[in-house]
Formats: structure tokens, C-alpha cells, sequence
């Protein structure tokens, strides 16, 4: 096996590896498209948790709220 992919890789490398054998529609773009479609979504997850996280510990905080110096009355 001279300049080929190795045995055992995968059917995925063999879709990807076709991708433009297939015409417009080819599996190995639709897949490509796919992962990164789902890449995108999982990201979008990610910034949103870590936003409703900042959030929630700034709430927490401002509620818990840090020890303020006590208020005298000065009358």
C-alpha cells in the first residue's frame, strides 16, 4: 500500500476522503457540514452557560453581599 490511508482508519476518513466524488450533495460534505454545524451549536451552549454562570454568581454575590463597613447615624 504505497501513498494510501492506513488500514483500520475509519469510515469517516473514507466519506471525508470521497467528498467531492460525489457531486454537490456528496455525503462527505454533508458531514463535514454536519460537524461543523454541531461544533457551532455546542459553542453557542457553552458562551450561553458560562453567561447564566457570571450571572448567577454576581447575584449571589450582591445578595450574600461583602462584609460593609457599619453605618453610623450621625444626627
Amino acid at each position: 500500500m504505497t501513498g494510501g490511508v492506513p488500514a483500520g482508519v475509519g469510515p469517516a476518513y473514507d466519506v471525508l476522503a470521497r467528498g467531492g466524488a460525489g457531486g454537490e450533495g456528496s455525503e462527505g460534505s454533508d458531514l463535514l457540514a454536519h460537524f461543523l454545524a454541531d461544533a457551532a451549536i455546542k459553542g453557542v451552549i457553552v458562551i450561553v452557560a458560562l453567561i447564566v454562570l457570571v450571572v448567577g454568581m454576581v447575584l449571589i454575590w450582591k445578595r450574600v453581599g461583602r462584609a460593609e463597613a457599619p453605618r453610623r447615624d450621625d444626627r
